[in-house]
């Protein structure tokens, strides 16, 4: 719309709005604030705690026991949750907390006229039809269509992902335009870096494109991640496959002459000998571990869960600007043309520029300056040429200036010292060059440079100069720009970050697949890509105007060979991001911006910087404090580390699952006494066993975090379950075995089944030694070397002792003491076992892998 149907639509005027009026638009619209959801954080993490289906059947376990009136498993049962839920509540909420120390709480001013007069307020005080001016250096309190620009550019990169400022101006475009095309508009949340504008506002709040993103992220519920997937499938899987053994387990014992309420007693004991209590401290104490690790890496995981995601990421969808990119400009290369030198180069193109120096007496590398990027990145640039901007503006006076204009592309100065005069102009290089007298080989020459540098994804500008008559030389027309001298070429580039070249080949030798998403220019992010080594032979780069004439299954196929996405906006990163996670990938996206917020969100681990947007921190996964993209590798491989430290737990924890089920289903179908009774199973499964299981969190110097997608895919994998089904069915048929023929040689029953009980609770603590690694055998490590787990062994095979020898352990657990030589065939049984496992890994290795 023309600027005067803006004003008519939304019922204003230059002279801006009464304050009578303002009151009722701000009833009408609401304050000009991001709504924030309503939620209670801490109430919500605890509730996150309770959503583990392992959780839940210990919850359901627990309220049996409690109708039973069986108190003692009740509270072993509830203490369980208590840990869990706590130590979960602590690590997440702890995480919240340094996100909110995070968070900027600078309030924005505007300066804003109403009823002819201007004043500067508290921007959350804006309505639609305000008339607000905005300077260089201002953000932009809101949505405003421009009224009037002068020389006006502003950096909308947390909004679009445009590494560059985007020259703004008050003329029409199309309503198809897509934002980053919205020429005549500014928009709240992003900043001006040059030049003055005077515009009307047309939304606030949460209408406003900052507004619209939020809400779009504040709607997106939140995947599971593969961990949880794969725990509640194995607990789908295994509770019914659990019934109807159970099940099973009830008939038989009716069949057999057992009574009714003793066998729902006894299929009751079964049940709570299938549920692992230790694994959901276990499990929490891995992520928390794992968490606090990448904390001390300067890496916040913001949910303990999303620490499993980081080990099984397969691609990852990076942001360019401010991610692999410093978001800043630099003088790149100077490239002087003609009888003048590099010096006389800078100096006559400093003296078209304008930048303000706060501190210029400090040397050049501390200087802080206001200005737009490309003159900052030129003063400094030059300074390092030892062409300083202070020295050069007291040299020389400016007797006329000609600022830059999106019409003519250049800028031009007429300035003189000792008596000498001097046009000089900076602009676009195919324009300057149409007013030099050189030849058409020479501009040809020029030319084919100038492609040559932008190719390299760097902004390029050239500088002429012509000698005049006067000081009083006016720029008055076009005409005194005829038979310019040709000075150079200058470029500016975006730079890498330093390390992240070397972390992204880290990645791509481990397997993963790194993929460039970004609002900006294709070729400048096909350059980024080749340079970091993203981009290779077979690879393409695709716009977001061509996701628009991909069809579904198009777009799909193309994820395997393009390697960029260039011009998209923040629904196609979201619609990318989708794409990748149906063709089966784990899909990581990095991002600062507003716009990476909805992309972040629906990603399996959504990665944001700490120097980016609250609105992006706020919908990822984890926060790389330090803007650091190596750091990321760290956080993947400690993402690995924990994935392999969760499948040490399952085979170690889930193999006395089966031996305490082979134990009790044998002897009810073969008619023996119960070999454990419920407490007994509850004492080894949270006393015996989880000091161990726990220990594994700090398990890292065994084996390394390597990757391969057949081996990497969830914590569940093929070794896993050869593991947990060997280990466990030997070590099963071992301790039944023993049972059956104790009693039948006429032993005792209470001897018999505190052996059994005995065996069960030691063998498992030792054989953690084992389960350090699936790749060695125990003989090539130091076994002891993890400290913490020596130690969580030791305490297990004490209470086991305990258990056997303390009389009120006895009277509670109907234990008794064991002779010294069972107490030798209790070893020998934990020894064996060791010697089955070892036989399994090796039997793996070399046979099957």
């Amino acid at each position: 719309m023309e600027v005067a149907e803006v004003l008519s639509a939304l019922e204003t005027r230059l002279s801006g709005l009464s304050e009578e009026g303002v009151v009722e638009r701000l009833k009408l619209f609401g304050r000009n604030s991001i709504r924030k959801e309503a939620r209670f954080v801490k109430l919500g993490i605890v509730l996150n705690q309770l959503k583990s289906p392992l959780i839940l059947t210990l919850i359901f376990a627990g309220a049996v026991t409690f109708f039973l009136k069986e108190w003692v498993d009740t509270a072993v049962i509830f203490a369980t949750i208590f840990i869990n839920t706590a130590f979960g509540f602590y690590q997440e909420n702890k995480a919240e907390s340094v996100l909110s120390r995070l968070k900027s709480y600078i309030r924005t001013a505007a300066r804003v006229r109403r009823g002819d007069k201007e004043k500067e307020i508290d921007a959350e005080e804006l309505a639609p039809g305000d008339i607000v001016r905005i300077s260089q250096g201002d953000h932009v309190p809101a949505d405003c269509r421009l009224i009037a620009a002068n020389n006006f550019e502003v950096d909308e990169s947390i909004l679009t992902g445009e590494s560059l400022p985007q020259i703004k101006k008050t003329n029409t475009v199309g309503v198809s335009a897509l934002l980053t095309d919205r020429t005549s508009m500014i928009f709240g949340g992003t900043s001006a870096v040059r030049g003055f504008a005077e515009a009307v506002v047309t939304a606030t709040g949460d209408e406003t494109e900052f507004g619209k993103i939020a809400d779009l992220v504040r709607k997106k519920e939140r995947h599971p991640t593969p961990l949880q997937k794969e725990i509640t499938s194995f607990s789908y899987k295994t509770g019914l496959i659990l019934a109807v053994l159970i099940g099973l387990f009830f008939l038989i014992g009716l069949r057999s002459g057992q009574r009714l309420f003793d066998m729902f007693l006894i299929s009751v004991a079964v049940a709570v000998s299938s549920v692992p209590e230790g694994l959901p401290i276990a499990l929490t104490a891995i992520l928390a571990i794992g968490v606090e690790r990448l904390a001390r890496r300067k890496g916040v995981v913001r949910k303990l869960l999303a620490a499993e995601s980081l080990g099984s990421v397969s691609v990852i969808l990076t942001d360019k600007t401010g991610t692999l990119t410093q978001a800043k400009m630099e003088l790149a290369e100077i490239v002087p043309w003609g009888k003048r030198g590099k010096r006389e180069l800078l100096e006559g193109v400093m003296l078209g520029i304008e930048v303000l120096i706060e501190n210029p007496g400090d040397n050049f590398d501390n200087w802080k300056m206001v200005g737009s990027p490309i003159e900052v990145a030129f003063v400094k640039g030059a300074a390092r040429e030892g062409v300083l901007y202070p020295d050069v503006i007291r040299k020389f006076e400016v007797a006329d200036r000609l600022p830059f204009s999106s019409e003519y592309k250049f800028s031009a100065t007429v300035s003189f010292f000792d008596s000498r005069a001097r046009l000089n102009v900076l602009g676009a290089p195919d324009i300057l060059l149409d007013f030099t007298n050189l030849s058409a080989a020479d501009k040809k020459n020029i030319m084919a440079e100038v492609e040559k540098i932008a190719s390299r994804g760097e902004r390029v500008l050239a500088a002429a100069f012509r000698d005049v008559k006067s000081r009083d030389h006016k720029i008055s027309h076009l005409r005194v720009f005829d038979s310019l001298e040709f000075g150079g070429l200058l470029s500016f580039r975006d730079p890498l970050r330093p390390q992240v070249k070397n972390a992204i080949r880290q990645i791509a030798d481990s397997g993963i697949k790194t993929v460039i998403v970004t609002g900006d220019h294709l070729r400048t992010a096909e350059t980024v890509a080749r340079e970091l080594g993203i981009f290779g032979p077979g690879h393409l780069a695709l716009s977001g105007e061509d996701i628009k004439h991909l069809s579904h299954e198009e777009l799909l196929n193309q994820t395997d060979t393009v390697r960029v996405w260039a011009r998209v906006t923040p629904e196609d990163k979201f619609n990318l991001v989708k794409a990748y996670k149906e063709r089966g990938e784990i899909v990581a996206v990095t991002g600062d911006g507003v716009n990476d917020a909805p992309a972040l969100k629906e990603a399996d681990i959504g990665v944001a910087l700490g120097s980016g947007s609250d609105v992006a921190k706020e919908s990822a996964d984890l926060v790389l404090l330090d803007d650091n993209f190596e750091t990321l590798v760290l956080a993947i491989n400690e993402g690995r580390r924990i994935i392999q430290n969760i499948r040490k737990v399952l085979v170690y924890l889930l193999t006395d699952v089966l031996d305490e089920l082979f134990l009790i289903g044998g002897a009810l179908i073969v008619g023996l006494p119960l070999p454990l009774n419920a407490l007994q199973i509850l004492y080894i499964n949270l006393f015996s066993d989880s000091f161990p299981a726990l220990a594994f969190a700090f398990e890292d110097g065994v084996d390394d975090p390597v990757y391969s997608k057949k081996d990497n895919r969830g914590v569940f994998n093929y070794e896993t379950k050869f593991l947990i089904l060997t280990v466990g069915v030997l070590t099963s048929f071992l301790l039944f075995a023993l049972y059956w023929l104790l009693l039948k040689l006429g032993f005792e029953e209470k001897l018999v089944r505190s052996f059994i009980f005995a065996s069960l609770a030691i063998y498992t603590p030792l054989l953690a030694f084992s389960l350090r690694s699936f790749r060695k055998p125990l003989i090539s490590y130091n076994p002891f070397s993890n400290f913490s787990l020596t130690g969580g062994v030791i305490i297990g095979v004490i209470l086991t002792f305990l258990a056997l020898y303390l009389p009120f352990l006895q009277r509670v657990l109907g234990t008794v003491a064991l002779p010294i030589l069972w107490v030798g065939g209790v070893f020998a049984v934990s020894l064996f076992n060791i010697l089955l496992t070892e036989l399994s890994k090796w039997f793996f290795r070399k046979v099957l892998k």
